[in-house]
């Protein structure tokens, strides 16, 4: 982070805000407009700080983009940051999904619908991909990076491994390739 860029609580508030009105999408889609808006645009995080919030926010208990949004929040402005981000990200989202819930429940039949919604999905997915590929530009650095991203993918796809355990091992796998000569 730049130390000419540091955010009051109200700035962190007001991003995250903007992050959870408008990145619309769920949560690997949000990303995107995390990197974007707090690593691209204003410069309050580097790539390894902004992927290890999202390292911790999938791996906690709970809402993973909230748990990202609250980490970032954390490491910028402390509990206030944290409490910010939190409440930027809930806000927007809990007014949103009562007018959808409304407009769902009156027009649901409506024939319309089926290919916007479609549509939408499709462009998720597109998000989805842009994520990963970032991600995975900052993070997998050499071949034990690759092998372990490739078994990881392998296993939760194919044999339905456990996402927790995965996590586990490949934590210990990481300790003994990067973390045992330091």
């Amino acid at each position: 982070m730049r130390r000419d860029s540091v955010p009051g609580t109200a700035s962190i508030f007001l991003v995250f805000l903007k992050i959870g009105a408008f990145a619309l999408g769920g949560v690997y889609s949000m990303l995107s407009f995390f990197e974007r808006e707090l690593v691209d645009r204003r410069g309050w995080l580097d790539r390894d700080a902004f992927a290890e919030g999202v390292a911790v926010g999938q791996m906690t208990p709970g809402p993973p983009i909230i748990n990202t949004g609250v980490f970032i929040g954390y490491r910028l402005g402390g509990l206030p940051g944290a409490v910010a981000a939190a409440a930027g990200l809930v806000i927007p989202g809990f007014f949103i999904i009562l007018a959808f819930g409304w407009l769902y429940i009156r027009y649901h039949e409506v024939p319309a619908l089926d290919p916007v919604l479609k549509g939408i999905g499709a462009a998720v997915v597109g998000f989805l991909l842009s994520v990963v590929y970032r991600l995975a530009g900052g993070l997998i650095k050499d071949k034990a990076g690759v092998l372990l991203a490739a078994a990881s993918f392998l296993l939760l796809f194919f044999v339905k491994a456990n996402p927790i355990a995965l996590i586990a091992v490949s934590g210990l796998a990481g300790y003994m390739l990067y973390g045992r000569g330091r």
